[in-house]
Order: C-alpha cells, then sequence, then structure tokens
C-alpha cells in the first residue's frame, strides 16, 4: 500500500499537468513529471468494447458518448486518448491517483463496478499497489474497491460544499485512507486536519492552483493537493 512520509506535501497534477498540456494525454503527465510533480491524477471509463481508457468527461466531443463507441473508433477520432494501460505506463514514477469516473447521471454509469474491478486488477497484475490510490465520488464504488483489496489505498473524491468534517469520518468508518476536499468545503482546515491526523487519514485537497493557498494547506497539515500547475504549486511550497 502507498505510505506517505510525513515530512512529504504532495503535489498532484490534476488530469497532468492540465494548464500547460491537453489534460489526461502522454504530454500532459511527462510535463507534470518536468515541474516536480510527485504524482498525477488521471479518470478512468470504459468504451463500447469494454476497454479502459483515460478521459474526464463522459462524452467525446465532436462524437458522443465514450461509452458508445469502441477503442478504435475513440481513437481515429482522437489519436491522443490513452488507454488506461498506456497511461499508467506513461507515469514512470509517478504516484498515480486514479479517479474512477462513475454517476449515476452519466451514460456509462456502472452499477456493478466492472471499472473499479478492472483497475483494481490491474495494479496487483503489475504490481503498483504501493504507488496508486483509487478515489471516486461514488461512495459504493470506494467501498467496492476497498473490498476487493485491503493492499491499495482507497481514497473518498467530495464535491464542492459538502460538509468536509463529516465526510471524513465517514470515509474513515468505512476503512479508507483519504479524503479529497474540494477548496470550498474547507471551512477550518487545521480543525480539519488535526481530525484527520488523529485517524491516520490523508487529506489532499482539489483543485489548488493560488501559491498563497497551497502553502496555507502546506501550514494545516494536509498530505498534499491537486493542482493544475504543479511548476507553481512547486515553487509555492519551496518558498
Amino acid at each position: 500500500m502507498l505510505t506517505v512520509p510525513q515530512d512529504t506535501f504532495l503535489i498532484f497534477g490534476h488530469r497532468g499537468a492540465s494548464a500547460h498540456a491537453r489534460e489526461n494525454t502522454r504530454e500532459a503527465i511527462e510535463v507534470a513529471a518536468a515541474q516536480g510533480a510527485h504524482g498525477v491524477e488521471l479518470d478512468v471509463r470504459r468504451t463500447a468494447d469494454g476497454e479502459l481508457v483515460v478521459h474526464h468527461d463522459s462524452v467525446a466531443a465532436g462524437l458522443g458518448p465514450i461509452i458508445e463507441h469502441t477503442a478504435g473508433e475513440l481513437r481515429r477520432h482522437d489519436p491522443e486518448l490513452l488507454g488506461f494501460a498506456e497511461a499508467m505506463g506513461a507515469c514512470g514514477d509517478l504516484i498515480v491517483n486514479i479517479e474512477i469516473k462513475n454517476f449515476d447521471t452519466d451514460p456509462d454509469f456502472d452499477p456493478d463496478d466492472t471499472v473499479a474491478a478492472e483497475v483494481v486488477a490491474w495494479v496487483h497484475e503489475h504490481g503498483w499497489e504501493d504507488r496508486v490510490i483509487i478515489s471516486s465520488f461514488n461512495h459504493a464504488t470506494v467501498d467496492h474497491i476497498r473490498h476487493l483489496s485491503g493492499a491499495i489505498a482507497t481514497g473518498q473524491l467530495i464535491l464542492p460544499g459538502a460538509d468536509a468534517a463529516k465526510q471524513l469520518l465517514h470515509a474513515h468508518l468505512r476503512g479508507h485512507q483519504a479524503l479529497n476536499p474540494h477548496l470550498t468545503s474547507l471551512t477550518d482546515p487545521a480543525e480539519l486536519s488535526a481530525v484527520a491526523a488523529g485517524l491516520d487519514m490523508w487529506l489532499v485537497a482539489w483543485t489548488v492552483d493560488d501559491p498563497e493557498t497551497i502553502r496555507g494547506l502546506r501550514s494545516s497539515g494536509f498530505t498534499g493537493i491537486i493542482t493544475n500547475a504543479p511548476a507553481g504549486a512547486t515553487a509555492a511550497v519551496s518558498t
């Protein structure tokens, strides 16, 4: 399982270095690494023929829902689209926060958590247990991952404005290692961090680009951030 040294403030590139390259692409991943990120956050969905691909939205612009097209069709439409295995290979030594997209309002809603099971199987097959955290907004999906594997760190993502303190306790009771709150959920970062430390949980906030806010979260005891601009975040915490 992934471990985080106490003196390390983790910087994850949001879909790679998405402020400097097209999100969820090989270039975005490589730029994030070059900018000093510890890791990247990538989004996973499935195609009509069951392949896992890295894409944030459920719909491919100019084509339609990803779940309605084969991987081949999607790649012909968008040559930069990465398969999940390709994306993981492009990450090199980076930590990867794998976000499984599974909203019940999306056309590719996966009530059986097929994608989650395939991601877990890939991680185990390739020995990446100590290099990933798997997260989702869908509580049932995160819980299913925890059920499938006790060797992979899991994180509960929460929507903007959600009660971070309440969700932290809920995630802890369900056996998860991390809470990934949106910046708007942080009414008292230091207090939330103190509670998380007592529960031996991580806090990784998204999406944070402002240098002063980044320094404040580090001082408050947060485990890390997800940012569009890893270079700026790295500079912020080095001063």
